[in-house]
């Protein structure tokens, strides 16, 4: 065990302190330690020195606190009962009888089975896991193209936004817009993150059919799309220009000059989209955004988000859109899909390894938000709301999120 007792007063000087290193148990210790690193790092001790190993071991202490401390959710069902197999040091065929036969537990781990309920119960009897771990909503939801009610559509709301002519009925707009045989989108191939058993399907496929109706309409971006464009490089670029005062529009017109369509439609209440990425009609990506949080670190980050579920997740044959319910929430961060498009968002807006190492991160302020914005030439309000979402408190630092700085660059679209 490393110790720090008996430093002299040039090594606390330095940086750092009388206190004994062990493993983090209490918020108490957790702001003392954050207090040490924010000594020594302000030292900037040689890469080769006792102090940033010290620095080095510290920083990894309070990060593995934070992975505890500030994780929100439950484990995946799977990932529960695997977790209990190697606790136990069982093997799958040690668990066979409880899963009903050696295939029903080789498809149940696979995940290509879901879990019934004598299953849940054997497991929670015999094996001791929580049924409430379990027993859970898959977080994605696939929809097909199953009847539609004309009482779910807004038609007064949809109407006063132009989606259809005076007149027109609630009949009219679903069969435009989602009738089978020429839907604008393939319903089957849609997937929405963050929805449950009282999202309103309807609305949702209104507003991604919508969406796409609105890119398919501009011409001007035919033929212009060119798949290997989609990369990490691309979204960086696209992350600095959140360091102009006209972000959000340029990023539109940046993404227009390659082909791919960025579209902003208000969300059809009562769902809470936030966006999505779909495949138009000519194959080229759809970003869709509703802007339902009007605030800059809200709309950088969704837009990353969706960016990559458009380089990484789109496919003609299995997901033609992928849409995002309540984002910040991270409901559906355990789906492969999901956790990638979230850590390659954060990776390209600022990367982990930079990030865990800042002064913002260890010691958040309005001086270190600023330091860090400038550094990676992003926007302040990235930093600010990475901070806010770490450590689930969205009451920190509200002044450098740019509310209300969003929408005032979209004036065409009718906020209600």
């Amino acid at each position: 065990m490393l110790s720090m007792t008996g430093e002299t007063d040039n090594a606390r000087a330095e940086g750092r302190s009388s206190l004994e290193v062990r493993i983090i148990k209490s918020e108490a210790q957790y702001r003392e330690y954050l207090d040490a690193i924010e000594k020594l790092a302000a030292s900037d001790p040689d890469a080769n020195s006792s102090e940033a190993s010290r620095l080095e071991l510290l920083a990894k202490l309070v990060e593995d606190y934070e992975r505890v401390r500030f994780e929100i959710g439950t484990p995946d069902p799977i990932d529960a009962i695997m977790f209990r197999m190697e606790e136990m040091g069982l093997r799958q065929k040690d668990i066979a009888d409880i899963l009903g036969g050696k295939n029903r537990a080789s498809e149940v781990l696979a995940r290509k089975r879901p879990l019934t309920l004598p299953m849940i119960r054997a497991l929670h009897e015999k094996l001791g896991i929580p049924a409430a771990l379990l027993i859970r909503e898959k977080p994605e939801q696939v929809l097909d193209s199953s009847e539609y009610s004309d009482d779910e559509v807004p038609l007064d709301l949809v109407k006063s936004r132009g989606w259809i002519e005076a007149g027109a009925s609630a009949s009219d707009l679903i069969k435009r817009f989602l009738a089978p045989a020429g839907s604008p989108v393939l319903l089957k191939h849609t997937v929405v993150f963050g929805a449950n058993a009282r999202t309103n399907r309807t609305r949702v496929q209104l507003w991604i059919a919508r969406v796409r109706e609105i890119a398919d309409a501009r011409s001007y971006l035919l033929g212009r799309f060119d798949r290997t464009c989609l990369n990490e490089y691309t979204l960086a670029y696209i992350a600095k220009l959140s360091w102009m005062d006209r972000g959000p529009r340029l990023a539109m017109d940046f993404l227009a000059e390659r082909g791919i369509a960025l579209v902003v439609e208000p969300h059809l209440p009562p769902t809470r989209l936030d966006g999505a990425a779909m495949l138009g009609k000519n194959g080229a990506p759809v970003i869709g955004l509703t802007l339902r949080e009007d605030r800059l670190d809200n709309f950088w980050f969704t837009l990353m988000h969706e960016l990559v579920h458009a380089w990484k997740h789109l496919d003609p044959n299995s997901n033609r859109a992928i849409a995002d319910e309540n984002i910040e929430k991270g409901e559906a961060r355990n789906d492969p899909m999901e956790k990638e498009a979230n850590e390659v968002a954060a990776e390209i807006l600022i990367p982990r390894a930079e990030w865990r190492r800042s002064r913002a991160h260890l010691s958040p302020s309005q001086k270190n938000i600023e330091s860090v914005a400038a550094q990676n030439q992003i926007h302040p309000a990235i930093v600010a709301g990475r901070i806010r979402f770490e450590r689930r408190n969205y009451k920190l630092f509200s002044k450098m999120v740019g509310y209300g700085q969003v929408r005032s660059q979209f004036p065409e679209i009718k906020w209600s």
